[in-house]
């Protein structure tokens, strides 16, 4: 450890940057209790990337604080870290499917939800794994709650850049969760996540077919998934997970790749911004065939509620919008052009 320790520069950005790349335990353990400030969060932030036992009661500690260590457990996706927020995590949850409809209206009650929410990104330990299960096996107690809004006005829900939702409606509620998933799986491809979007797809369908349908997306061939998630466009019932599934979608310009993307954390001006952005290229680009049925079978009053903005000005909500951001910026095809009333 002190040859470790040794090499470190002695102060400043170079030194936090330094400590942010080590994966030496017992190092970042004694900088953890040496340093302060930015090198102290640095220590903290690569720590937490290890399966580290002995940073356990840490990590428990900081599930105490109002933001639940947001800013050092958010990024985290270590089995250590999961394990520990995940069983935080469950305690919530049952707590709150007891409470009444509206307790999440209470903002400082909102502002912890909001926290949960963030700090169970890519996390896919047994303990995480459970959490998952017990929402989804009280759908009813989801559908139900209510969730305050940004102002008195607006009929607008935050609870991250991704989970903005306009007009929000309990089925949209549900979908907030199988999003959650959606999300952790592009965020760290965990083998348990990917195994649980169809363990909870196959036993309650629905809105879980959103998470199942983004692991497909990222793990199987182009013409495999359009084989078999294609049909859900002619259900009704099911489209809308569909849709919202292609939103998370956008085409890179500068790879050339459809690519599925999402923005996560909270900011309050003055205190913290623990906002991240984080992406994955699909496993092939989509199936061309998808194009032409979103054209052939289009949902034009359907609000896209969940999507990834590309590009802007934008359409919130907007199914157009939605097909645009599936596009090259550049769209040579003479029938989408006339179909999204571009210029000719």
């Amino acid at each position: 450890m002190e040859e470790v320790l040794a090499r470190l520069p002695e102060k400043g950005k170079k030194r936090e940057d330094a400590i942010a790349r080590l994966s030496h335990e017992e190092a970042l353990l004694y900088l953890v209790e040496h340093e302060k400030g930015k090198c102290k969060k640095a220590a903290l932030k690569a720590l937490a990337h290890q399966e580290c036992g002995e940073a356990t009661a840490i990590w428990e500690k900081y599930m105490k604080h109002k933001n639940l260590g947001e800013g050092i457990l958010m990024p985290a996706i270590s089995d250590t870290v999961s394990e520990v927020v995940g069983k935080h995590c469950e305690k919530y949850f049952h707590e709150l499917f007891q409470q009444p409809p509206d307790f999440l209206t209470n903002e400082d009650e909102f502002e912890r939800f909001t926290a949960v929410v963030s700090v169970m990104l890519g996390k896919g330990s047994p303990s995480m794994i459970g959490v998952y299960r017990l929402i989804a096996a009280n759908r009813p107690l989801v559908e139900r709650l209510k969730l305050l809004k940004l102002s008195a006005n607006k009929d607008y829900v935050h609870i991250n850049d991704t989970l903005r939702i306009w007009n929000l409606q309990p089925q949209e509620t549900l979908c907030v969760f199988p999003i959650v998933l959606a999300a952790s799986i592009i965020r760290s491809m965990n083998e348990r996540l990917i195994l649980l979007a169809e363990e909870l797809y196959m036993q309650y369908g629905n809105e879980w077919l959103i998470p199942y349908f983004a692991a497909k997306l990222l793990t199987n061939r182009a013409d495999n998934v359009y084989d078999e998630f294609s049909t859900f466009l002619r259900d009704e019932a099911l489209n809308r997970y569909i849709h919202n599934g292609l939103g998370l979608i956008y085409y890179d310009d500068k790879n050339g790749s459809h690519t599925m993307a999402a923005f996560w954390g909270r900011y309050s001006y003055g205190s913290y911004d623990n906002r991240t952005y984080f992406k994955r290229e699909l496993a092939e680009n989509l199936d061309a065939r998808w194009l032409e049925r979103l054209i052939e079978h289009p949902h034009l009053n359907d609000e896209v509620k969940f999507q990834f903005y590309n590009r802007c000005p934008v359409i919130y909500e907007s199914y157009k919008q939605m097909l645009i951001d599936l596009l090259p910026e550049t769209i040579e095809d003479a029938r989408m052009r006339s179909y999204l009333g571009l210029s000719k």
